[in-house]
């Protein structure tokens, strides 16, 4: 943002403006499509790089015009045509996108950029210095720094020699005379204000005791802020050095205000009790011990559900090495015994996607099987409260997934979603990891694999692990 130390005019923040408009042109290209509505090819935006239109040759202008309906089959996507028209690695990024084919939401705008589809500012800021790979040092210090927000802000413009010395009202003809109105020095800078004019020195000599070969007093601006801010080594009365320094150079900034506009105010008697004194008051709330946290072992096991009633496992898996994503679930009935379950390979995608599109599965597999009585677990959180959450908006990226999955929770009745630890989601999650052996799609497991019976067992005789779960600790 624009420094500002004149009257705000109507292109003061015309760069800005006319950026962040060109970074939202690509807003339309989130729009989430109902199955029928829409191009799959021609229009939507289906893969971050653009319209599928420009990865696509030698196809006809009926296979351009097809809508996304028309790639459905079986209440998902037709993997044989989109094979027939795309190649491998665009397949994998589609299926994966959560279009509700059953969903009755409308089409909405969403900014891609935030993995809510809310827009923030933060997120703005994010995509428009995306490409700047060297940020200054300077910035990340005095924002993690634990000062008051109004010091960290003047230090922020100080270091860029910002702040309204004479010298920089003065060069925007906002005073006629640069000189220091402290002590006459011929330019006042943001420098000689803060430590050479012989008011702010003294402050300093008060403060600290300097070697004679101290650099202290003869640095430039931005190395002299920077490297006192680098500095936590204990100053006094367990203060480090770095907020001394801060509350130093802000008194001084404060002081030297009240001597030019306040008729020559002087300094109060001992600056140096009143520096420490807030300086002191500030550290000790800033860096009082926070509740701390303590870990405790429990023993976990997968609980099989009440008799009459049915328990729905399901996991999602990523490989972080090609973004490749799968699901797996398992359903069983009260005495462990294996009803039904899945993997699904979902091309690529993020862990999130995973997880909901496992729950999509294996809600629509016990619709299928006209399963009731279903509790479902899921070792995913985020999953877990996105399904709960009945008022959700319509903006994030899974809205129509998840609309699905609200159905099937409806249509099975007595059904509910709940969350557990990994060690009581180990058949699940297995299931998950052996997704990737498989081809894109979803293949359903009517009897237990071979290789999971050892992990039913273990659930069916109710071995636990063990897990380090955090408490609070006032």
């Amino acid at each position: 943002m624009p420094l500002l130390h004149s009257r705000v005019s109507r292109n003061t923040h015309r760069k800005l403006v006319d950026k962040v408009h060109q970074r939202l042109a690509s807003w339309k290209s989130n729009l989430l499509s109902l199955a029928g509505r829409a191009t799959l090819i021609q229009a939507d935006h289906w893969i971050s790089t653009g319209p599928l239109l420009s990865h696509s040759n030698n196809l006809t202008p009926e296979q351009l015009n097809c809508n996304i309906n028309s790639f459905v089959a079986d209440g998902w996507w037709d993997i044989g045509k989109l094979r027939s028209m795309l190649s491998e690695d665009l397949v994998q990024q589609i299926i994966s996108s959560p279009v509700g084919f059953n969903s009755d939401l409308q089409d909405a705008l969403i900014w891609k950029h935030a993995a809510n589809g809310i827009f923030t500012v933060k997120t703005a800021y994010e995509l428009l210095f995306a490409n700047i790979h060297q940020i200054e040092p300077f910035w990340k210090l005095i924002w993690k720094l634990k000062i008051p927000p109004k010091i960290q802000i003047f230090f922020w413009l100080a270091y860029h020699d910002k702040i309204s010395s004479n010298d920089q009202r003065a060069k925007r003809n906002l005073a006629s005379d640069p000189s220091c109105g402290v002590c006459g020095w011929t330019s006042e800078s943001v420098l000689h204000i803060l430590r050479d004019c012989p008011r702010a020195q003294s402050i300093w000599i008060s403060m600290i005791t300097l070697p004679p070969s101290t650099q202290f007093f003869n640095t430039g601006l931005k190395t002299w802020i920077y490297s006192n801010l680098l500095l936590k080594t204990e100053w006094n009365a367990e203060t480090p050095w770095n907020i001394g320094f801060v509350f130093t150079c802000w008194y001084i900034w404060k002081w030297r205000n009240q001597y030019v506009f306040n008729e020559e105010e002087p300094l109060p008697y001992s600056p140096k009790t009143v520096i420490l004194k807030a300086a002191r008051e500030w550290s000790s709330q800033a860096y009082a011990p926070q509740s701390k946290t303590s870990k405790t072992q429990v023993s976990l096991a997968w609980k099989p559900p009440v008799a009459g009633c049915f328990k729905l496992n399901v996991d999602g898996s990523r490989k972080s090495s090609n973004g490749n994503i799968g699901a797996g679930g398992v359903i069983r009935n009260s005495v462990g015994d294996w009803i039904t379950g899945f993997t699904a390979n979902l091309g690529k995608g993020q862990i999130l996607d995973a997880e909901i599109w496992g729950l999509f599965f294996g809600l629509k597999l016990a619709a299928e099987r006209g399963i009731s009585n279903l509790t479902v677990e899921m070792d995913s959180a985020t999953a877990v409260q996105l399904t709960q959450r009945s008022g959700s908006s319509s903006s994030h990226p899974l809205a129509g997934v998840i609309s699905d999955c609200r159905k099937f929770i409806d249509q099975l009745g007595n059904c509910g979603v709940y969350h557990v630890y990994r060690e009581q989601n180990c058949v699940a999650d297995s299931l998950a990891q052996a997704s990737y052996n498989g081809d894109l799609g979803v293949c359903p497991l009517d009897s237990a694999p071979d290789w999971i019976c050892s992990l039913l067992d273990d659930d069916v005789r109710g071995v636990c692990k063990t897990r380090l779960i955090c408490l609070d600790i006032s």
